[in-house]
């Protein structure tokens, strides 16, 4: 029950912060609302991240994948940090557009690599998808075009701004690109939860995938939103969305996998005793 639940509550915040916003709409608060809803989804996502990583012991295959999973959170934290008055202007400005510029390609390299090793799992774990090659290699081929469809227009209008002396595109470029590589993850761990399926170790699994899939849908309603006719409001409403459920899912993600790591840690423990 514990599970479902995790797959439920974000959800549930989801709407409850749309709530917010539409009850706002138009006045003052709206802006802060909404930034402070999505300011807490990325920490628990950190959050989420940290507790599962926590839960392996040093050395093990899966700590340092979430670990890094984190440290993209923790990351994208700071970055928001340094846009609040008082480090805004710490530094000049095209200055501290390089250095947030570079806080998110960090934070991107982090997430692919932690992303990585958790698509590469099923191989550690000598698991047999439940697909043939060919099917695998398609769903690959795939899913990249119909992420370099959505993260395309970005990464075009970012290197056009930087070729324009605009150091802040960095930021968005950075982005752009890091959610596209991760994003061509999903097919591997999609693969990996359904191998797992039935068991608890799927759980970990296929809530991560709902994460990145929430993001690539964000990342659609952004790119593609004007292409679609939806006007900047909802355009905005609607990304936010599904950035917050990108964020939830994670956290859901890392407290499935310490559930998981907890509810297995008897049994181990009974088995060393009884050798």
């Amino acid at each position: 029950m514990r599970y479902w639940t995790l797959a439920v509550v974000p959800f549930l915040w989801t709407a409850l912060m749309l709530a917010g916003h539409l009850a706002l709409a138009g006045t003052p608060g709206d802006a802060v609302f909404m930034r402070t809803q999505l300011e807490l989804a990325k920490a628990l996502a950190l959050a989420g991240g940290l507790v599962a990583a926590l839960g392996f012991g040093r050395g093990e295959y899966l700590r340092r994948a979430w670990l890094l999973i984190g440290g993209c959170m923790a990351l994208l934290l700071l970055r928001d940090l340094t846009l609040l008055p008082p480090l805004a202007g710490a530094l000049p400005p095209r200055t501290m557009a390089t250095v947030r510029g570079l806080i998110v390609v960090t934070g991107n390299v982090s997430q692919i690599w932690g992303t990585w090793i958790l698509a590469r799992a099923w191989k550690v774990a000598a698991l047999e998808l439940p697909v043939s090659r060919t099917v695998q290699v398609l769903l690959t081929v795939g899913m990249i075009v119909a992420v370099a469809a959505v993260t395309a227009p970005g990464v075009v209008e970012n290197v056009s701004r930087i070729g324009a002396g605009e150091p802040e595109a960095l930021a968005g470029l950075a982005s752009a690109l890091g959610d596209g590589l991760a994003l061509c993850l999903i097919v591997p761990l999609l693969l990996t939860a359904l191998a797992l399926r039935g068991g608890l170790f799927g759980w970990p699994f296929s809530l991560l995938t709902t994460s990145y899939l929430a993001w690539l849908l964000y990342d659609f309603t952004v790119a593609l939103g004007p292409s679609l006719g939806l006007d900047p409001a909802a355009r905005r409403s609607i990304s936010e969305a599904f950035r917050a459920l990108g964020c939830l899912f994670g956290f859901s993600a890392g407290l499935a996998q310490r559930l998981v790591i907890e509810h297995l840690r008897p049994a181990a423990a009974e088995h060393q005793t009884a050798v």
